[in-house]
């Protein structure tokens, strides 16, 4: 009998093996960020990453049955993207029993500086694949407030507002929402580089909205560990996997200073 996968935790590990040690129905949310398949480099940085591990292409139809089987009923499930891979990843998705309801276009922390950069537009923006498993509404959080006043009517006859917005819009830009990704300042700063690396605020705004405390959050891709860190500031729990040893060490690095810091108890390790 095959031992479920321990939580709050990170393995050190293939995505697509960690999946044959998870049962069905297992995780409550999903919210992560595959490789594309276009062997991501940035060269034109001072210390330019190394390529991606695995970045040379997923079974992508494989991953969204997979990712499909573990979630919840009832359970919504992100997967950040690229302009050039949605229509296949969301065909996959679909594919898969996903109801995919928006795609949606956050801001980034920095303005992308690779490729053509004289006759392009610079990538500023992510872009994720928002879907359900099901049927899921969004929670009432405190994370935005609405610009009407408490209680204002809109028209006659109609409901009054709420303080917060219960119904967020499917593009994320300006300085009311968080930044999808850190800029290099903070890298710098913190010592943390990776070069897809996520915002672990603009996370735990998506879990905060899409899943309750102590329920457990599943990215396969863990990177540098954002999504374990919004996870917990959340309140709820993780599991992923990370297949690049070096990122593997910092995300679990990452995420154990932030339990120790907020006295969160529990394990980490890979």
């Amino acid at each position: 009998m095959t031992m479920e996968p321990e939580r709050n935790r990170i393995y050190r590990m293939d995505c697509m093996e960690l999946f044959s040690q998870i049962p069905d129905g297992y995780v409550s949310m999903i919210l992560t960020d595959p490789p594309y398949g276009i062997r991501y480099q940035n060269n034109f940085a001072r210390c330019p990453h190394p390529p991606i591990a695995g970045d040379s292409g997923i079974d992508y139809e494989q991953f969204a049955r997979e990712s499909y089987r573990i979630l919840r009923n009832d359970s919504h499930a992100y997967f950040f993207t690229r302009f050039d891979c949605y229509p296949y990843h969301y065909n996959c998705l679909k594919e898969a029993g996903f109801s995919i309801k928006n795609c949606l276009v956050v801001e980034k922390g920095t303005v992308g500086g690779i490729g053509d950069l004289q006759g392009s537009y610079a990538n500023n923006a992510e872009w994720l694949i928002f879907c359900q498993k099901g049927r899921r509404t969004f929670n009432h959080t405190p994370l935005l407030q609405n610009r009407k006043k408490e209680g204002t009517r809109p028209r006659p006859g109609a409901n009054p507002s709420k303080r917060y917005k219960t119904r967020f819009n499917a593009c994320w830009f300006g300085t009311e929402y968080p930044k999808a990704t850190y800029n290099s300042v903070w890298q710098k700063k913190h010592r943390i580089y990776h070069p897809t690396i996520k915002n672990a605020e603009f996370l735990s705004w998506l879990i905060q909205i899409s899943s309750q405390p102590g329920e457990l959050i599943f990215d396969g891709f863990m990177g540098s560990g954002s999504t374990a860190v919004a996870a917990m500031m959340a309140g709820r729990d993780y599991l992923g996997a990370e297949i690049d040893p070096a990122y593997c060490d910092m995300a679990v690095k990452r995420a154990s200073e932030f339990r120790k810091e907020a006295l969160i108890s529990g394990p980490v390790t890979e």
